[in-house]
């Protein structure tokens, strides 16, 4: 007979522990080696999933919560996110995509960093997740990156060979001006920007390779590169 409860007892604890409620957390965006901008808005994009067996009830509650290298993140009021009388069955369900902006102190310059969203799923302050393994996931992101270096990135020079037109895409506001040199250092074109877009006539230059500068306002060098005329 006592055997016959013990085996009982066993198979119920086994049947417990085998319904356990299991709350995923997959985040999509940002992803490694994405770029966040200082002060810029970024996304952050994250599947909640109910991994376990039984469904979530309504006096359950999901709290997610960002992290960047292991300190939480509150932006605008938009952290953390919380999930409540949603009776999730297994298997179901939670995306979520929003826009933060992110302010970025203590840094000097780009640097990799974890970020992270977590989610807590609990009945008051009591947890429902005995399995917290997969509550988090993160990426390695690199910030922060200045509006200038974002700029750079997206910089588009065409057609390169050009023939009499060169044609400069760069959307940064403190650009203010394009120096064309040739490779005695002489600047033979100096073209002032206006909008993202500048048109530069090289139909009086002679073929070869030149040099473009783009300067600030403040006349610092922003971005140097070459070029070739090729008629």
């Amino acid at each position: 007979m006592k055997k016959l409860l013990l085996a009982i007892t066993l198979l119920l604890s086994i049947n417990i522990y085998a319904q356990n409620k299991d709350i995923k957390m997959t985040m999509l965006k940002p992803g490694a080696g994405d770029k966040i901008i200082n002060g810029q808005p970024f996304q952050i994009e994250y599947i909640i999933t109910n991994n376990g067996t039984v469904a979530t009830a309504t006096t359950d509650s999901m709290i997610v919560l960002y992290f960047l290298n292991n300190q939480q993140v509150i932006v605008g009021g938009q952290s953390p996110a919380f999930y409540t009388n949603r009776v999730l069955a297994a298997g179901d369900t939670i995306w979520r995509k929003l826009t933060l902006n992110l302010t970025i102190n203590g840094l000097s310059g780009p640097a990799t960093l974890p970020f992270c969203t977590r989610v807590y799923a609990q009945t008051g302050n009591v947890t429902i997740d005995p399995d917290q393994t997969n509550n988090v996931s993160c990426a390695n992101i690199v910030a922060p990156v200045s509006e200038v270096e974002k700029a750079i990135e997206n910089l588009q020079i065409y057609p390169n060979p050009a023939t009499h037109v060169l044609n400069i895409s760069f959307d940064y506001a403190q650009a203010k001006q394009i120096n064309i040199i040739d490779l005695n250092g002489r600047i033979v074109e100096q073209v002032q920007i206006e909008g993202t877009n500048t048109a530069i006539n090289t139909g009086n230059l002679s073929n070869g390779i030149y040099l473009y500068q783009i300067n600030s306002v403040d006349g610092s060098l922003i971005k140097s590169g070459k070029f070739t005329i090729d008629k």
